[in-house]
């Protein structure tokens, strides 16, 4: 069977109103008229019905289209912001290893700390997502731990009230 796609519920959804429509208007002109006015009312309904689902098909789709842009452009900036975290988040284990001192190489630091720069700098980020990441990046560069978790936290609580606003 296939897959229930928009355009396809749309189908069938507007099909069985037109004959819902057409076997309603039949037995109301067979209840007042006979046969022959059951099969004209019939005829005149299943034909509205059709020329109705047309128009209704176009609009109902660009709804479609548009409600689908929405969602994949919501869905690119909230994992956006979700990628500033987690990049902002890796610099943090770098400057602050849980292994001590020497866990991670000084190389290793800077490559973290350019990755959480760039992605903290792209275009697409909100506005209120990259000032959260650059806060948390100029305490983590201090390498002041306190100030680093409140800013950690802070940044965690932009980036989820961000995407819940889309």
């Amino acid at each position: 069977m296939a897959s229930l796609t928009p355009a396809r519920a749309l189908v069938l959804l507007t099909s069985g109103l037109t004959c819902l429509l057409a076997a309603t208007a039949g037995l109301i002109g067979a209840l007042l008229s006979g046969a022959g006015a059951a099969l004209a009312a019939a005829a005149c309904a299943a034909g509205a019905g059709a020329v109705g689902a047309l128009l209704v098909r176009r609009r109902a789709l660009a709804g479609f289209a548009a409600a689908q842009r929405q969602a994949g452009a919501r869905g690119y900036a909230e994992g956006l912001a979700h990628g500033v975290l987690v990049q902002v988040a890796a610099y943090e284990a770098a400057v602050f290893p849980r292994s001590g001192p020497s866990g991670v190489t000084p190389e290793e630091r800077a490559a973290r700390r350019t990755l959480a720069y760039r992605m903290a700098a792209l275009d697409e980020v909100s506005e209120s997502v990259r000032k959260a990441a650059a806060d948390v990046l100029a305490v983590l560069d201090r390498a002041d731990r306190m100030l680093a978790e409140e800013a950690m936290t802070q940044l965690a609580a932009v980036v989820r009230k961000e995407y819940v606003r889309l």
